[in-house]
Order: structure tokens, then C-alpha cells, then sequence
């Protein structure tokens, strides 16, 4: 008897662990969380609240940040954190808005969303940039983790940023 309510105990604690959330998400609610993310990302913020507001409300504070593409942009090793915190995510984006942010797609499944963008602009233009956010979403309906990969090359050139760059070339 004492192991099947162990059993039964152990299987509920793993149940709300994988999902967070009480009821999944609709698209509704992903596409309103999406439209917040890219406020921030904009620096224009949502329903007048500024982008750093906005930021605050939508961005857990357990947050992390996991992105090859931004780690061989920044020349750091990859397979690490793009993004540490909440404050570390919120430093770097508040300082860099980016504006016409295309979404082509949000998908939905429970606690998570996958976003598909285009950031057709980013520094001279030159080559637009597409990428994909895997966003998990916790019981507040903050974002809490964020995997993002996306054409860092096209982002490089046209920021001059990254070890393909030409000014940052050692040769």
C-alpha cells in the first residue's frame, strides 16, 4: 500500500511539473503574449504601458535565454546560456529595439509557443533575417525559458557583428 501511494504521489508532482500551466493555451493567448514580446522588442511596449513595463509583466523572473545563434554572434562559446536572468535578457534587448517585426507563424502546444519571424531590417538591410522562439510559458503566463535560433550569418553582416564579419576578421 505504501509504495502505491508513493507511486500515485510521485506520478502527480511529475504531471505538474511538465505542465505548468492549469489549461493550455489558446491561439488567442499566444498570439496576445507574442504581440507583447515583439512591444518589447520594438521598444514601443504594450497598450501604453513603456517597453520596459511591458517587459517586466511578461518576463518571468527565473527567465533564461538559450540561443547558439546569439552565442556565436557574441563570440562565446556555444551550448551555454544566451541569457542568464531576467535583468541580463532585459538589458540587452532594451538597448537594441528593432522595428517591423514580421510574425509568419505562431504554433501552440500547451505551455509552449513557437513563434516564426522575420526581422526584415536589422542593421543595414542588407539580408533579412528569419528565426524561430520556443517559448515556455509558466502559470503567471510569463515567458520563463526562450530557445531562439535564427540566420546569424544574414544578422551578422548586416550588423557587422560575428567571426564571419570582415572587420572582425583575423586575417
Amino acid at each position: 500500500m505504501k509504495s502505491a501511494t508513493l507511486a500515485f504521489i510521485v506520478g502527480c508532482v511529475s504531471a505538474a511539473f511538465a505542465y505548468p500551466l492549469q489549461e493550455c493555451l489558446s491561439q488567442s493567448e499566444a498570439s496576445t503574449i507574442i504581440d507583447k514580446f515583439i512591444s518589447i522588442l520594438d521598444g514601443q511596449g504594450y497598450d501604453g504601458q513603456s517597453a520596459n513595463a511591458t517587459a517586466i509583466s511578461l518576463i518571468a523572473d527565473d527567465y533564461i535565454e538559450i540561443s547558439d545563434s546569439i552565442l556565436s554572434l557574441t563570440g562565446r562559446p556555444l551550448g551555454g546560456l544566451a541569457a542568464a536572468s531576467k535583468a541580463e535578457w532585459l538589458s540587452g534587448i532594451l538597448a537594441h529595439p528593432d522595428a517591423n517585426i514580421q510574425t509568419n507563424d505562431i504554433i501552440v502546444g500547451c505551455n509552449k509557443i513557437v513563434w516564426y519571424w522575420t526581422f526584415p531590417s536589422v542593421g543595414t538591410g542588407q539580408y533579412e533575417v528569419k528565426g524561430f522562439n520556443l517559448l515556455e510559458i509558466n502559470s503567471d503566463c510569463q515567458i520563463c525559458r526562450a530557445y531562439i535560433e535564427f540566420n546569424s550569418i544574414a544578422w551578422g553582416l548586416d550588423t557587422h557583428e560575428g567571426p564571419l564579419c570582415p572587420s572582425n576578421s583575423t586575417r
